[in-house]
């Protein structure tokens, strides 16, 4: 009685010895790629022309951030943030907020922006002033990875 079952074990073990290992496989291969080192303007026409780039907008990291806009809407700006190194911080999401954040907490007016991307085109929820903060906030974490103070835009 013991020994078809010590069979049937073995067996099992040989055949997930091999299948786990090529699920493996399959997995690691069907990642997402990481973005090439080289951001363009993603989803930007070829229109929009450079209002403002600048790379020392950001307290505590090194993000070069270009703003753009288009003749035909120049109310519209869009930035396009590009980090210097890659930013390991899970499920960044950029907000634009009128005041400065209070500590480490997103601010209660603040708008969602979108996921964070690098190279990716935002449309910014403008006020009459053009004038505001980028702030990446963690979800994850739950706290403001750091912020941009952003003078009057054009």
């Amino acid at each position: 009685m013991i020994r078809p079952l010590r069979e049937f074990h073995r067996r099992a073990f040989v055949g997930l010895a091999l299948v786990v290992p090529a699920i493996l496989l399959i997995g690691i291969g069907g990642r997402r790629r990481p973005p090439a080192s080289g951001f363009g303007a993603s989803g930007l026409p070829a229109i929009w022309y450079v209002v403002k780039q600048s790379g020392n907008l950001w307290q505590k990291h090194t993000i070069l951030s270009t703003f753009y806009s288009t003749p035909a809407r120049p109310q519209d700006i869009q930035v396009v943030l590009a980090p210097s190194h890659e930013l390991n911080e899970p499920d960044l999401l950029l907000y634009w907020a009128d005041d400065a954040p209070p500590g480490n907490a997103l601010p209660a007016e603040a708008q969602l922006v979108g996921a964070f991307a690098a190279g990716k085109a935002f449309l910014l929820p403008l006020n009459e002033k053009r004038t505001g903060r980028l702030v990446l906030f963690s979800s994850a974490h739950q706290e403001v990875f750091d912020t941009a103070n952003v003078e009057s835009l054009p």
